[in-house]
């Protein structure tokens, strides 16, 4: 049993490097957690430790054929974590490696208003787009599945791919630094026994997808519903109108206008 003084002891002849070691594991653990909760990995990540319990119990109880299956598995576990996570692995280190300063890019800032303006169009006349943004993480397995264009992005290019008689309507568009790379793209759907995939369409599916495989932003257009959402991290979200499409598009791409560059600098 722990007494109160022995804690308060522990606590008096703990170091800084102690404290700060403690507060690293802390946020690497919840970086964890937050990275794959909701995702087929976060329940993958439940089994694992499922499975170190059982082997706690094991050796508890001496359950020799138990412990000895159990070992034989934890001698492979970080090449199991690699093939089990490499989705989640390769998305988190895009997320570390990226940073989060503003920055100006006066392409992408007038692709992400010809993007909005585009969606609200089509979701008013319910025509169905998928339109995804690149980050950190290179879409380019992606983008040699459609047709490859490499144009200035406007509204009216858009609504020409995605009008129902463009034969790359189907599939989605894939915006690189600003420019429209490619149109017609295969994503990747989430597979039918997923929860949330009773909810979605085909296109809600594979903007899902494509957000959890990598740190994309996409825009789908839902023709059933009408609706603008924006996709990221495997979430789902309703945009209310084009500036809170705009809004957002910008404060995750880690933009600013030169209107709130100029405030900042007032400022």
């Amino acid at each position: 049993m722990f007494s109160i003084s022995t804690i308060f002891g522990a606590i008096k002849s703990m170091r800084w490097e102690d404290i700060a070691d403690i507060f690293l594991v802390g946020l690497l653990i919840y970086y964890v957690i937050r990275l794959v909760r909701g995702t087929r990995s976060g329940q993958v990540f439940l089994g694992l430790g499922l499975v170190m319990v059982t082997y706690l119990m094991a050796n508890r109880f001496e359950f020799l054929t138990l412990r000895y299956l159990i070992s034989s598995f934890a001698g492979n576990l970080i090449v199991v974590i690699v093939v089990l996570f490499s989705s989640d692995i390769r998305r988190g280190l895009a997320r570390i490696a990226r940073f989060s300063i503003t920055r100006t890019n006066s392409q992408l800032l007038d692709a992400i208003n010809e993007v909005v303006r585009a969606a609200f169009f089509m979701a008013e006349k319910r025509i169905g787009a998928l339109i995804a943004f690149e980050q950190g993480v290179n879409l380019g397995e992606y983008t040699e599945t459609g047709g490859l264009i490499g144009a200035i992005v406007s509204d009216r290019l858009l609504l020409a791919l995605f009008h129902t008689s463009s034969p790359l309507h189907d599939g989605a568009v894939i915006i690189q630094d600003g420019r429209l790379a490619a149109a017609g793209c295969f994503l990747p759907l989430l597979p039918s026994e997923d929860n949330v995939s009773r909810f979605f369409g085909t296109r809600h599916r594979a903007a899902i997808g494509l957000s959890r495989e990598t740190d994309a932003l996409v825009v789908v257009v839902s023709e059933e519903r009408g609706l603008v959402s924006l996709v990221k991290d495997g979430e789902v979200v309703v945009m209310m109108g084009a500036a809170n499409l705009r809004d957002r598009l910008l404060s995750q791409l880690s933009l600013v206008t030169k209107k709130n560059q100029g405030k900042s600098r007032v400022g």
